[in-house]
């Protein structure tokens, strides 16, 4: 199944999610890591919020204070995980482009579906300030690497 792409495609191909991937990852869908960041505080302009929202039913959103999912509660573990690569795709324009603000908001959202796919050392990684620097790019790259992810050799 292809899922449809929910932010700007970015200047690589789509890499399209498998099962082999999922699998490989151990990518599995942790509700109560989304829960956990809604109920933190938030990271940097609320992008992890932006996230986790997506995997909340409608009455835990209203419980804590926010608008239900606009389209529903996420549980699909391929949809997450095509919506996190085509995230990363969309992330490493903004750090070579040395786009700050997407920058930022890309390794945020990126470490929040990681946490929420249930690898918290990847979101580590993805939202530790000294990997930050330049835009995001060291971060990106030990990301992938964990994840077996290839990287253009330009990032």
């Amino acid at each position: 199944m292809t899922y449809k792409m929910k932010c700007c495609p970015g200047d690589e191909p789509r890499i399209e999610v498998t099962d082999e991937f999922i699998e490989k990852n151990s990518l599995k869908i942790n509700i109560d890591a989304a829960k956990k960041v809604m109920d933190s505080e938030s990271i940097f302009l609320g992008f992890d919020k932006q996230v986790a929202i997506d995997f909340l039913t409608d009455d835990d959103a209203i419980q804590r204070k926010h608008e239900p999912p606009v389209n529903g509660q996420i549980s699909d573990v391929k949809e997450t995980t095509q919506d996190f690569l085509d995230y990363m795709v969309f992330a490493w324009s903004k750090a070579t482009n040395e786009r700050g603000i997407s920058a930022m908001r890309s390794v945020i959202k990126l470490g929040t579906w990681m946490k929420i796919l249930s690898r918290p050392d990847v979101a580590e990684v993805l939202l530790d300030n000294d990997l930050y620097t330049p835009y995001g790019r060291p971060a990106l790259r030990e990301a992938c690497g964990m994840l077996g992810i290839q990287v253009p050799d330009y990032l």
